[in-house]
């Protein structure tokens, strides 16, 4: 196998793309694109689209009409190399994937859509100023901006404090005790800082939105959705900086499989944050 093809592999092994079939979460994104009212007709971009599963759910509700406009965007080539392949037969409906930061949207879609849907991603980003200016600047006006993400202060659903903590100690006693290693708090990524819901919407309105839809759904989320989640690489370095990426996933995978067991449950909760706002 050559270079770039354990490159890619790599990348696989750690991307994003299990956890974003998990049913439960697949679910959670399904909510949202509803929500958002997209509807035959319309052009919308899917933000930090990856492998394609939120533009298929925005496909099934723009198909049916010729003009509808689907365009994926994501930083990934290899996200949108599999994105491609799996929309190559789609005929009714125009779908695009474009590569290309979040932060240079307007600069990616040259002309002004109906609606940005941007799923579980949007806490990655530090300066959300400039992403909803981006953001703004590519909607049309009257343009929805519907996004979620169950990263932001008080995300965490009441009396889960104590898992999240168990599960990390655990998760680095195994890392030290079979691999080895330790965390590297220096190296802990920024972009875990979260903010309030109410620091979201003052920001939307700052930028000229107006809120049509908030609300935090409680999301049980099995053993399988840690599992997968821990096999992904802005995870891993969240929670486990300076770690290398294979024993960090089995250490947080194991730890959370063996709690799963000892606590007796079947899922631990998770809040989502759901805004679907409007372009002045």
């Amino acid at each position: 196998m050559d270079d770039q093809n354990t490159s890619e592999t790599e990348e696989q092994d750690f991307s994003f793309s299990a956890f974003a079939n998990a049913p439960f979460y697949v679910k959670i994104n399904e909510d949202l694109v509803s929500l958002s009212g997209v509807c035959p007709g319309q052009s919308v971009v899917d933000l930090a689209c990856g492998v394609g599963g939120v533009t298929k759910l925005i496909f099934e509700k723009l198909r049916g009409a010729k003009d509808s406009m689907i365009t994926g965007v994501d930083l990934s080539s290899s996200a949108l190399k599999q994105a491609r392949e799996d929309f190559k037969d789609v005929k009714d409906a125009m779908v695009e994937f474009v590569q290309g930061r979040a932060e240079h949207l307007s600069q990616l879609i040259k002309e002004k859509v109906d609606a940005v849907v941007f799923c579980n991603a949007i806490h990655q980003f530090d300066d959300k100023e400039t992403l909803l200016n981006e953001i703004s600047n590519t909607l049309k006006p009257g343009g929805i901006f519907a996004f979620n993400t169950s990263f932001y202060e008080g995300g965490h659903t009441e009396g889960t404090e104590q898992w999240y903590r168990k599960w990390m100690f655990r998760s680095i006693r195994i890392l030290r005790s079979e691999f080895g290693l330790t965390p590297v708090r220096a190296n802990k990524v920024e972009s875990r800082r979260h903010i309030s819901v109410d620091q979201y919407i003052d920001i939307l309105r700052d930028k000229g939105f107006d809120i049509r839809e908030k609300r935090v759904t409680t999301i049980d989320v099995p053993l399988e959705g840690w599992v997968l989640i821990s096999q992904f690489e802005d995870w891993i370095n969240g929670v486990m900086p300076g770690v290398p990426l294979a024993p960090a996933r089995e250490s947080l995978q194991k730890a959370a499989t063996q709690l799963f067991e000892e606590m007796k449950v079947n899922f631990i909760s998770r809040d989502w944050l759901d805004i679907v706002a409007v372009k002045q």
